[in-house]
């Protein structure tokens, strides 16, 4: 079973995500904040990190570079966000998104985007 970490401060959000994709198959970490979120994926070794860009205690972008730093593997990472700063994209596209959404996003385009990160 592949493991997806969820960094995502908004719990309603965390937690409609994290059941969509349980529901998929897949088994489901949630990180309410940034230093969680690294925490979490030293524990863990998803194979997939999906981030929000505005966190607690950092943000996205730095909670991916130290996720890349830290593991011994390369974690593919899809980012979300509700801003809509036009340079948060191309910053994503840099660090090696696998894509990128903004909030409120379809669910299905996301889980396509989860299901191509992952090879499947």
């Amino acid at each position: 079973m592949k493991k997806i970490l969820i960094v995502e401060d908004d719990p309603s959000v965390a937690k409609a995500l994290a059941i969509r994709l349980e529901s998929s198959g897949y088994e489901v970490t949630i990180a309410p904040d940034a230093m969680l979120g690294v925490m979490s994926a030293l524990k863990n070794n998803p194979d997939l990190t999906v981030l929000d860009i505005s966190l607690p205690a950092g943000n996205g972008f730095t909670v991916a570079d130290r996720i890349q730093e830290l593991l011994p593997h390369q974690t593919p990472f899809i980012f979300m966000t509700a801003s809509r700063q036009p340079d948060l994209r191309k910053k994503a596209e840099i660090l090696g998104a696998r894509a990128f959404f903004e909030k409120p996003y379809e669910t299905e385009e996301l889980l396509a985007a989860i299901k191509g990160a992952l090879g499947e």
